[in-house]
């Protein structure tokens, strides 16, 4: 009796052909309305812009202390060395924190020769105070 029943269709059937055929139909209609609704016109990928001549990118972690602006000029500076570079911020990944830079091929190796670099604003003119030593070169006179 049991395998009588499986797989069998319902015996009253309450749906009409004429039932699911409007089903289908709306089903199809409510797809094609959805396909024009969302899908717009296709952007072309905009060709990426070719770094500098003499110019390389390069990833660091390093404190932001402007607006990230991507194509803005600014000043790689670490205090401890008083080096400073002149770079392009390129990119910024969120998630590890890291910034993408193009500097000139000459400057790219103090980059990679110090830590805890720091990113201002392009200043012209900055330069750095020394701070004096205090100890065994430090001579008092009476």
């Amino acid at each position: 009796m049991i395998s009588k029943l499986v797989g069998t269709i319902l015996k009253k059937n309450t749906k009409t052909k004429v039932w699911w055929m409007k089903l289908g139909l709306a089903l199809i209609l409510s797809n094609i309305f959805f396909f024009v609704l969302f899908s717009g016109k296709e952007t072309e990928a905009s060709p990426l812009p070719q770094a500098a001549a003499n110019h390389v990118e390069v990833q660091l972690i390093a404190q932001l202390s402007t607006p990230f602006v991507e194509g803005k000029k600014v000043l790689l500076v670490h205090r401890g060395s008083g080096a400073s570079i002149t770079g392009v911020l390129k990119a910024y990944q969120a998630e590890a924190g890291i910034h993408v830079v193009s500097v000139h091929e000459n400057e790219a190796n103090q980059i990679f020769q110090h830590e805890h670099w720091e990113i201002l604003p392009y200043i012209k003119n900055l330069s750095f105070k020394r701070r004096h030593t205090q100890g065994a070169t430090h001579e008092i006179r009476y």
